[in-house]
């Protein structure tokens, strides 16, 4: 089955490790491509997003996909990279990279940006209903009908900064339908083993202006981990398009990397 993995290398070689980044639900590794994989790349980062089954450019059934064959993928692609790789999951993406270390992948650090819980997404969905239920209806057109049928001013306002200035059409073009399966797998996702001595350091970040996520989300996925936790003051879900991506997100994922690994 073909995976799309997208690169962007440095420009001269590096002894820093790979970085694979793993997008989350309704979009694919395009998404990273706007931003986060040409900054960590100058920085002499490797770096690689990997779109899972159905996504982008992959092979898969998407009707058919559930969250067990992301986490896969996950495997597949950290397997193709030459190195010991740093992940840095979103949302979905984010807890498919959490199974994918609790399940002995190797990683030289796990960045959870965004991340839905070990939990899953039930806290997501109470908070949205309570929130912004025009998002709920909005993401139900947009699995059902696709996203031309979505309206891009709501979707963009649950993605991005009310501040950002983002383009809400150019934001709509990076999304997709998600897999009912794997959606539904959310809800009640397969148990993690608990971390141990092997586990990676990890780096949870989670914005407080999130539509999507509750700081609750946040907060679990760190005592999980007993990793260490930022939590960014108006900071939106899709940190990565968002306008303030350097400064709020990118520069402290790249500092904590920096301090975690190159003691």
């Amino acid at each position: 089955m073909k995976q799309e993995i997208l690169s962007s290398l440095p420009d001269s070689a590096s002894a820093r490790p790979p970085i694979l980044f793993v997008h989350g639900a309704y979009c694919a590794a395009g998404i990273w491509a706007e931003h986060f994989m040409g900054y960590f790349a100058a920085r002499g980062y490797p770096t690689y997003a990997v779109s899972l089954r159905g996504h982008g450019g992959s092979d898969g059934d998407l009707s058919r996909a559930t969250f067990n064959d992301y986490v896969k993928d996950v495997f597949t692609a950290a397997a193709g990279i030459s190195g010991e790789p740093i992940l840095i999951g979103h949302s979905m993406g984010g807890l498919a990279a959490q199974h994918y270390v609790a399940q002995g992948g190797k990683a030289k650090a796990l960045v959870a940006l965004a991340s839905a819980p070990p939990s899953g997404i039930r806290s997501s969905a109470l908070h949205m209903t309570m929130f912004a239920p025009d998002v709920l209806f909005q993401l139900a057109l947009l699995q059902s009908l696709g996203p031309a049928m979505a309206s891009p001013a709501v979707i963009s306002r649950a993605l991005v900064s009310k501040q950002s200035g983002a383009d809400a059409n150019a934001i709509m073009k990076l999304l997709q339908r998600e897999s009912p399966l794997a959606s539904a797998d959310l809800f009640a996702p397969p148990a993690m083993p608990r971390p141990n001595q092997d586990s990676p350091p990890i780096y949870v970040v989670g914005g407080g202006a999130d539509v999507f996520l509750p700081r609750t989300a946040f907060h679990e996925t760190a005592e999980f981990w007993k990793a260490e936790l930022e939590l960014l003051e108006g900071a939106p879900h899709a940190l990565m398009i968002d306008t303030v991506w350097r400064d709020v997100a990118a520069e402290k994922i790249l500092a904590w990397l920096r301090r975690r690994l190159e003691r």
